[in-house]
Parts: structure tokens; C-alpha cells; sequence
């Protein structure tokens, strides 16, 4: 297999208005992250947006208008499917589920590539699976935050299976939150920016966004960590030319969540 069909393929560049609509999918994104209940009016303005992006028939901007309005859409229609996983699994699947039923959508789907883990890119996630397990770490010490909506989250089951349910919730977290963010998003980012810094920093910030209300971290040190650590996630996409590097390197952060949050259930109980 050529090395070339293993790499991400470069977004190409959308036009004024895509790159307008993209733009503004990306702020209405990040403001969704923030209300606690979505509502109508920024479910209009989701769907005027997907109106005119697809007015517009610019793909990229059509890819991430469509996920914005799930986004939103979803936890307006059917509230308990607000919290985590469904606020992002539910999203994605609907937004998948149309990608593969339309074929220009299906056809534009650049980012889902491997890419390639060098030594350089290896270096990378090492590094920053160690900045990121030292950060939760400290953050989870230093401020003792309540956990109490996170520890829900983890059902009754004996202490054997900790290890394996630990596995799954890393590889099925950073599977999810890596195809949304360094996938969909920073691709049209991507073709609306170039490849450059400017789409690294802003899906940094919606990631960081995400995690305000209900992520691990969350509040406002939780977004600055959660930015910051996104940040360094779509270097490493853009390093590796994949997704691969940067799913690693999550799913250590995931587990380094976990084993918080178990030895936090275990010392309550």
C-alpha cells in the first residue's frame, strides 16, 4: 500500500462564504458548550446556518454545519440525552449516519486516516500522555473537585472488572471525542483557515469548551486544561498526518481518569 493512501489528504480550501459559514458554526459550537440547557434560539440559528451552508454547497462548511446541528438539536428535542455519552455519541452517530447516506458528504471525509507514528510522533505522545496524567493528577488534588456527577457514570460491578471497563471507556471516549474534534471539526477548520495554526488553536478551544459544564476536567481550570491539552492533540494530528498518534495519546489521558475516579469511588466507599 502506497505510504500517501495511510496520510490525511489536505482539506481543500472553501470559498468566502464557506469559510464564513465554518466560522460561525465554530461559534455557535462553542456557545452551545456553555448553556446548560439549549435553547430555541440558538436551535434556530443552527438550523438557519445548515440553510445556508448548504445554499451554499460548500462540503466542508455543509460537514460541520450538519454536526453543529445535531449538536444542538439533539438535547433540545430529547433532554436526557444531555449528558455524557449521549451529548457527543448521538451527534456523531446521526452526522455519520448522513455522511454515509450522501455521497458527496461520504466522499469528503479526509481526516479519517491512520497516518504515521514515527519516532518523533512516538516521542510526542509519550510526552504528552505524561503532561496530561501529571495535570489531572494535580488539578484532582490541588482542588478537590466534586466528582459526583463523573462517579454516576461508573456502574456496580466487581473490583475484577475495573481494568477491562477501564480499556473500554478509554478506547471509546477518545475514539469519539478524536473523530469529532481533530476529525470533523479541525478539517473544516482546515479548509477554512489552511493548514496551519489558526484550525489547531480553534478546535483546541472547542474541545476545551466541551469539557466546561460536564467534563473531566471541568470548570474554568478544566477548560484552559482541556484547551491545552487539545492543543497538543492537533499537533500531533497534524505531526502524524492521522488520527492514530493522537488516539493513543488520549486514550492515556482517559485512563489516567479512570484509575482517578475509581480510587476516588473506592476511598468514598
Amino acid at each position: 500500500m502506497n505510504s500517501s493512501c495511510r496520510l490525511i489528504a489536505p482539506s481543500p480550501r472553501s470559498s468566502v462564504v464557506g469559510a464564513g459559514c465554518i466560522i460561525i458554526a465554530g461559534l455557535v459550537l462553542s456557545i452551545a458548550s456553555f448553556l446548560p440547557i439549549v435553547n430555541a434560539a440558538i436551535v434556530m440559528v443552527s438550523i438557519g446556518l445548515l440553510a445556508f451552508a448548504l445554499f451554499s454547497r460548500d462540503i466542508q462548511a455543509i460537514h460541520l454545519s450538519l454536526y453543529a446541528a445535531f449538536f444542538i438539536i439533539v438535547p433540545f428535542l430529547f433532554p436526557f440525552l444531555r449528558h455524557w455519552p449521549f451529548n457527543l455519541l448521538v451527534p456523531l452517530f446521526l452526522y455519520s449516519a448522513a455522511c454515509a447516506a450522501v455521497p458527496a458528504l461520504r466522499t469528503s471525509i479526509l481526516w479519517l486516516r491512520p497516518g504515521r507514528v514515527d519516532r518523533k510522533a512516538a516521542l510526542l505522545i509519550i510526552f504528552i500522555a505524561a503532561v496530561s496524567g501529571l495535570a489531572l493528577y494535580v488539578w484532582r488534588l490541588a482542588l478537590a473537585p466534586d466528582l459526583s456527577l463523573h462517579l454516576r457514570h461508573i456502574p456496580a460491578m466487581p473490583l475484577w472488572m475495573f481494568p477491562l471497563a477501564g480499556l473500554v471507556f478509554s478506547v471509546f471516549n477518545a475514539a469519539v471525542e478524536e473523530a469529532i474534534y481533530r476529525g470533523v471539526i479541525m478539517q473544516s477548520m482546515d479548509s477554512a483557515f489552511g493548514p496551519g495554526v489558526v484550525s489547531i488553536f480553534v478546535q483546541g478551544w472547542l474541545f476545551g469548551a466541551m469539557h466546561y459544564l460536564q467534563g473531566f476536567p471541568n470548570g474554568a481550570w478544566g477548560l484552559m486544561m482541556a484547551a491545552a491539552y487539545g492543543l497538543m492533540l492537533g499537533w500531533l494530528r497534524r505531526l502524524s498526518q492521522g488520527m492514530f498518534a493522537p488516539w493513543l495519546a488520549h486514550i492515556c489521558a482517559d485512563v489516567v481518569i479512570f484509575v482517578i475516579l475509581v480510587d476516588t469511588l473506592v476511598r468514598g466507599s
